[in-house]
């Protein structure tokens, strides 16, 4: 009897298991697919700055929270409703973030394609950044979602800087965007 309940307690931490590698799959393939076709690859970069995502760092700091708690008047529906439009609007710059890594991302594997050296070592480190980006989002995701039990402080200076740093490797690599631009 003990040996059939330790089974089925090992199948069930197994079936966890698989069906978090199966969400976390699905998730990252979906994250991965998020770009804008439709922008022009050279106008994009030449318009692209990290500085447009520094409202995310300040959208739920809970020291606003606190101050409207404190004015008179308040209730606490005022405080819900504010947080859950604090937290629409920081889940659509975390879009626009993926959005823009992604465009970067694309990019990089476009240099890949067509450089005329080798660029193994890059494309492996390409690789990693993308799985630590992701990775990063979903923890991010989760601690939004989780924002108003914990009161956690939302760190999203790593994931701007990620992009930074991706975009300053694309220009390192010499992306030309008037060169992408006659030939797209």
């Amino acid at each position: 009897m003990t040996t059939l309940i330790s089974s089925f307690g090992v199948v069930v931490v197994l079936g966890v298991v698989v069906a978090l590698i199966a969400a976390f799959t699905l998730l990252f393939a979906r994250l991965a697919s998020r770009l804008d076709k439709q922008a022009s690859i050279a106008e994009w970069f030449e318009g692209f700055s990290v500085d447009s995502f520094s409202p995310m760092e300040r959208l739920l700091d809970r020291s606003d929270f606190e101050f409207l708690s404190r004015q008179p008047g308040y209730r606490r529906e005022i405080g819900a409703r504010l947080l859950k439009e604090r937290k629409r609007l920081f889940l659509g710059y975390l879009r626009l973030l993926i959005g823009d890594f992604n465009q970067l991302l694309r990019i990089s594997r476009l240099m890949i394609v067509h450089s005329k050296e080798d660029r193994a070592e890059f494309a492996k480190v390409l690789w990693r950044q993308q799985v630590s980006f992701y990775v990063g989002v979903c923890a991010l995701r989760v601690r939004v979602a989780l924002y108003p039990l914990a009161w956690t402080a939302l760190d999203v200076s790593k994931l701007v800087a990620a992009l930074d740093n991706m975009r300053n490797q694309v220009a390192q690599l010499g992306f030309q965007p008037m060169a992408a631009a006659q030939s797209a």
